[in-house]
């Protein structure tokens, strides 16, 4: 199969600040939740993953329930602009949360560094990228998407559908090494974390 007109650019990819009550809208539940817990020398971390596979929707909409406000999302992750009229793919939305160890500590901004690891022969290599994510009261939301535009374009279940693996360095602040290296695999029937690796000074916390 090759991927048609339709298809949404892979990584759909938004850091959403004041969003730690991200939903997909219309409602639907995650099949599947993970939590995972870090510390720092500065911070304890938490980080929840939903995911929601072979979602579809009529228009692609989110609610940020810290902020109060609905969004809607275009192919190329505009928000409110040229919005996506039908989706039928999968999602992930990582919840991150930061809590400062000490009242002289703050968690005021994240980093992130994209780049491809392995892709489908059948798609196009993306460039990496950079950004920067404003935290507020030390909370962020990830969104991820991969996925078609059209009902009818592929089906989710083919077991030979286009994917991606990513990899995403996290970073504290202006820290020039990550607390946590987050790999992260796109399928039409499935978003996964493959692996997560903490930096040096980042150390897991036993649930």
């Amino acid at each position: 199969m090759r991927p048609g007109p339709g298809m949404t650019d892979s990584t759909r990819r938004r850091f959403l600040r004041a969003a730690g009550a991200l939903a997909v809208l219309p409602a639907a539940a995650a099949g599947r939740q993970e939590t995972h817990r870090f510390r720092t020398a500065d911070f304890e971390i938490d980080m929840t993953v939903e995911y929601h596979d072979g979602y579809s929707s009529k228009g692609f909409w989110f609610h940020a329930g810290t902020a109060g406000r609905q969004f809607c999302l275009s192919a190329e992750g505009e928000e409110g602009r040229r919005c996506l009229p039908e989706f039928r793919g999968s999602l992930a939305i990582a919840h991150y949360r930061l809590r400062p160890r000490s009242e002289i500590r703050s968690a005021r901004s994240m980093r992130e560094h994209v780049r491809t690891v392995d892709r489908d022969a059948r798609l196009r290599d993306r460039p990496a990228f950079e950004r920067a994510i404003e935290l507020q009261r030390g909370i962020a939301s990830d969104l991820q998407a991969f996925g078609y535009e059209a009902p009818a374009a592929a089906e989710l279940s083919d077991p030979h559908s286009p994917w991606y693996l990513f990899r995403q360095d996290l970073f504290l602040g202006p820290q020039d090494k990550p607390f946590l290296v987050i790999f992260w695999k796109h399928a039409l029937s499935s978003i996964r974390v493959m692996d997560i690796i903490p930096g040096e000074q980042t150390w897991p916390v036993k649930k």
